[in-house]
């Protein structure tokens, strides 16, 4: 398996793994492919898409995340580990809950985790975001709907000093997301997201609990 765009893409993002995180990171998308064969947890052509659309993408933000205070991490609808088991491998200090409603998906996760050998920092929860509980200090989330519908049920689970760290794409529908969340620009933070080799508009939005409405 060639990784020449995953060194490459590391490298420019200024992420510089250990060996062992390395060698799980190369893992992982190894057993991603397995896995996908049969189940089609998310799409891509080859290998070097995989790396840059799914793979790159999710670590682009990994400094943002690295930033945000907080041990416990939720990652709803975790789906095939993007990005909650990347941000594992590399966030060594923090504790990682898995929220995928969908058993097969929760499967390849249970799978990949002790495959990894995360299991003792990666929790894998099979259940709807509207039935989870606990509290998290961050809560995150890639591809994932509309703020609008979820924000109450994500605002339960994230601690009083919190903050959900949304994956997202182009500024223009943010914009229209969070005004239908009932969220205003003013209580929440964007920060662009530069994916190497991809040549699509990415962003993280920021949402600390303190700013939650009435």
């Amino acid at each position: 398996m060639r990784m020449d765009k995953l060194d490459k893409g590391l490298l420019e993002l200024e992420i510089n793994p250990a060996d062992l995180q390395y060698s799980r990171l190369k893992a992982y998308i190894s057993e991603l492919e397995t896995w996908n064969t049969r189940l089609n947890l998310v799409s891509y052509r080859n290998t070097e898409e995989l790396v840059v659309r799914h793979i790159l993408d999710c670590l682009a933000g990994l400094s943002i995340i690295r930033e945000l205070k907080g041990v416990s991490v939720a990652d709803i609808g975790s789906g095939a580990g993007l990005p909650g088991l990347l941000l594992a491998i590399f966030l060594e200090d923090r504790e990682f809950s898995l929220l995928e409603r969908s058993g097969k998906k929760a499967g390849f996760l249970r799978a990949a985790s002790a495959l990894l050998g995360l299991v003792d920092r990666v929790k894998v929860v099979e259940k709807d975001l509207r039935n989870f509980k606990g509290s998290f200090d961050i809560v995150t989330m890639r591809a994932f709907r509309e703020f609008g519908e979820f924000i109450m049920p994500l605002r339960m689970i994230t601690s009083d000093t919190g903050t959900i760290a949304a994956y997202k794409g182009r500024l223009d529908s943010i914009n229209g997301d969070l005004k239908n969340a009932k969220l205003e620009l003013e209580s929440v933070v964007i920060k662009k997201i530069t994916v190497p080799f991809l040549d699509e508009e990415r962003n993280m939005v920021l949402v600390p609990q303190r700013h939650r409405s009435a």
